[in-house]
């Protein structure tokens, strides 16, 4: 068993290219790790017994189970195949994987890897070192954050909101299209503020564009522009990719376009090019485009209200933001940033009791921050004459 997991070759099959770094950061050369974007590996192997195991990441794995290829894929590969299910940021795929392949809780202790492919006891028999075994649950180090200014914003020091930071500095001196998936009022819209901020666009314009509530004529004139007499009222304007044009467009509840406006939008994903209402002429687009939904799209594709060439365009490096039901721990510090904001308006310093913090972990928050921020200031409206938060302020 020993020599079997010391010689073990293991092609990694990841779109994201945050999998290939936490496998490279964890393993270094425990294993003979081949590197690969999708599971077409027939032409880069010579062989299908050139590997021991294939580890495909959940998102590559829902892509091609569309693409018709998956099948194939796993009937060669037999019981050699692992789905990695993430644990911290949950897509939006609803597949069941584990009716058909084993799969790998994502990410994981170092232990736990060795038990998933070889056995309960592989860890042990491994010979690792004890400082290794006694490494709690990996956290990949990824990028050091404690420099980058932009983060301040993002206040909290728990897991997911790490993973979100980490995410965002990984992909944001890219022009990969970038979503943000989290219920409203998670803080998407300012996570994309700051990717803009960290990105090589960064003193070109930032542009929001929110599809919500817009009627689908009105939207496709606001991003692609329109010439006078195109409509009635029409009348020259730019439209949003225009005035975006170098920087970032901000696509916030991408869910709610149209389908009409969303067969345009595909061809400017996939071909920069787009034209004003009304107008002969094209432009080429020069954006980066991010989006936010608080949506499960893929359950839309399946019912035909948003497009699915469209969907796979766009869901390329989804970021998952935590609701804030799960960020408990973030909550000293999260309360301490409001209430320094609350005495910057009121002129006083306000403090609040322990019971209160308790009283406030244990509410579901379904409006988020926005419920959050409002909670507290109605609290110290109420607290105005001692300063001092108890839990009989805090109401819901």
């Amino acid at each position: 068993m020993l020599s079997k997991i010391t010689n073990a070759s293991i092609a990694l099959v990841a779109c994201d290219i945050d999998v290939h770094i936490f496998f490279e950061s964890v393993f270094e050369n425990e294993f003979d790790f081949l590197m690969f974007l999708d599971i077409r590996l027939d032409t880069a192997l010579e062989n299908q017994n050139a590997v021991d195991y294939v580890i495909v990441d959940e998102q590559t794995a829902v892509k091609e189970k569309k693409n018709g290829r998956w099948d194939a894929f796993c009937k060669a590969y037999k019981d050699r195949v692992f789905v990695l299910i993430s644990q911290y940021v949950n897509s939006v795929h609803e597949m069941d994987f584990s009716k058909t392949v084993k799969t790998i809780p994502y990410p994981f202790t170092k232990k736990d890897f060795y038990s998933f492919l070889f056995g309960p006891n592989a860890y042990e028999g491994a010979q690792v070192s004890e400082s290794e075994r006694q490494t709690p649950p990996f956290e990949s180090e990824g990028p050091d954050l404690s420099n980058v200014p932009q983060f301040a914003r993002l206040i909290g020091s728990c897991q997911k909101i790490n993973e979100v930071r980490r995410k965002i500095l990984m992909v944001a001196d890219t022009d990969m299209p970038l979503i943000f998936l989290g219920e409203s009022g998670t803080g998407k819209t300012m996570a994309a503020k700051i990717a803009h901020e960290l990105s090589l666009r960064k003193e070109k314009p930032f542009v929001i564009a929110n599809m919500a509530n817009a009627r689908s004529e009105l939207m496709e004139s606001s991003l692609f522009g329109s010439v006078r007499g195109a409509y009635t009222d029409a009348r020259d304007r730019d439209g949003l990719f225009k005035m975006a044009d170098g920087g970032t467009l901000f696509m916030d509840e991408i869910a709610e376009l149209s389908l009409e406006c969303q067969a345009k939008l595909l061809r400017v994903v996939e071909t920069g090019i787009f034209r004003p209402i009304g107008s002969d002429k094209e432009y080429k687009s020069d954006v980066r485009l991010i989006f936010a939904t608080s949506a499960d799209l893929l359950s839309l594709v399946r019912k035909r209200l948003f497009r699915e060439d469209l969907y796979w365009r766009i869901v390329d490096f989804p970021i998952r933001f935590p609701p804030l039901r799960e960020r408990l721990e973030d909550f000293p510090l999260l309360i301490e940033s409001e209430l320094k904001e609350i005495q910057k308006k009121a002129g006083k310093s306000y403090s609040i009791t322990q019971e209160a913090v308790q009283k406030m972990r244990g509410y579901d928050w379904p409006g988020n921050f926005r419920q959050f921020k409002s909670c507290l200031r109605r609290a110290a409206v109420l607290s105005r004459d001692t300063c001092m938060i108890g839990h009989n302020a805090i109401s819901f």
